[in-house]
């Protein structure tokens, strides 16, 4: 891409801080209390006054797909990985957290990254979730290889970094115009991906359009609008999402590479892209941090904000130290040499 055409790419929007967002979403806040680390729960929206509705229709392998969306081709679903052959468990039923990020770490996106993986590695106590903002950068997945799915030359010429992540699934692009949707639970649970595909085609039905659900993402009409991976170790389960709110798809395009000629099992599976505001302009990250909480609690119950846990900080910086800031990390997913990394522990899909 040329320097001229990179210059006509809009802006990617400015990172808002979790208390702007909380605060704005916030219609009815809760009491302002302190909790763990001194965090102030009144940038939390209360989201837990919404009723529960009743679980209707069949939807095979998911316990629930939430108002307007549908379910497509189950077949398509698990040979691509990202529909379960089961539901995942009762646990969900008794609420969850919700992690609040903290200011500090915004626009970080190695820390941003370390952190989804330290939530898994320090085991959640009960069901977690996170939603979170990322600086301008280029995610690829666990197995990829960067020659294959990253433009090189238009990442250099505008500074975006190209990061390796610890799941499986497809290459993604990150800014402050794209909302991360993370889930995190005790135990094993081969069903999340799909558990977090239905909650992300629920938030679409809630802001008013129709979302199917595929074997590579959550979809409005032929376009893709969210991308989805997992990781699964011996004490926990991590899915997470990205949810194209704002970010243009022309920025998306830019940084990706067309498919090779030669397929690979783990390239990417390229697919038309297109934002929220494209299908509504009023949507914006606010109203859609808005629905996922909202969605959320109709789901699960009672959520329950907290800071990370010092165990998920130790975690963040010894992943940082050993992964997320290393080259060779990114380049090639070879990881500093540790007992730990070493171990064949991990699983990762997608």
């Amino acid at each position: 891409m040329s320097a001229s055409m990179m210059a006509a790419l809009p802006a990617a929007p400015a990172l808002e801080t979790p208390r702007a967002l909380f605060a704005a979403a916030s219609a009815a806040p809760v009491p302002r209390t302190s909790g763990a680390g001194g965090l102030d729960k009144s940038l939390f929206l209360d989201v837990n006054t919404f009723a529960r509705p009743a679980l209707t229709g069949d939807f095979g392998p998911y316990r629930r797909a939430g108002g307007g969306c549908s379910v497509r081709e189950e077949r398509e679903g698990r040979a691509g990985g990202v529909m379960p052959e089961r539901p995942v468990s009762a646990q969900f039923l008794g609420g969850m957290d919700v992690l609040v990020q903290d200011d500090a770490w915004l626009g970080d996106e190695a820390a941003n990254l370390a952190l989804e993986e330290a939530l898994v590695r320090a085991v959640p106590r009960r069901p977690l979730l996170r939603i979170w903002q990322n600086g301008a950068c280029v995610v690829i997945g666990r197995g990829q290889r960067v020659s294959r799915e990253v433009n090189a030359a238009a990442c250099a010429a505008s500074g975006v970094p190209v990061l390796r992540r610890a799941s499986g699934g497809g290459t993604v692009y990150h800014d402050p115009g794209n909302l991360n949707i993370s889930m995190a639970v005790p135990g094993k649970e081969p069903g999340l991906a799909g558990e977090l595909a239905a909650l992300v085609a629920g938030v679409i039905g809630r802001l008013g359009l129709q979302a199917s659900i595929g074997g590579r993402g959550v979809f409005i009409g032929p376009a893709k609008v969210s991308g989805l991976a997992s990781q699964v170790t011996r004490d926990g389960t991590l899915a997470h999402a990205t949810l194209l709110v704002t970010t243009s798809a022309d920025r998306v395009q830019a940084y990706l590479s067309p498919a090779p000629p030669d397929r690979h099992p783990l390239d990417s599976h390229r697919s038309q892209a297109l934002p929220l505001c494209a299908h509504d302009p009023a949507l914006d990250i606010t109203v859609a941090r808005q629905a996922v909480l909202a969605e959320a609690a109709s789901r699960y119950g009672p959520l329950s904000p907290r800071a990370p846990r010092p165990a998920e900080r130790r975690w963040q910086a010894r992943l940082l130290a050993e992964r997320y800031r290393h080259d060779s990390w990114n380049r090639t997913g070879r990881p500093k040499e540790t007992s730990w990394t070493t171990r064949p522990v991990l699983i990762s899909t997608g």
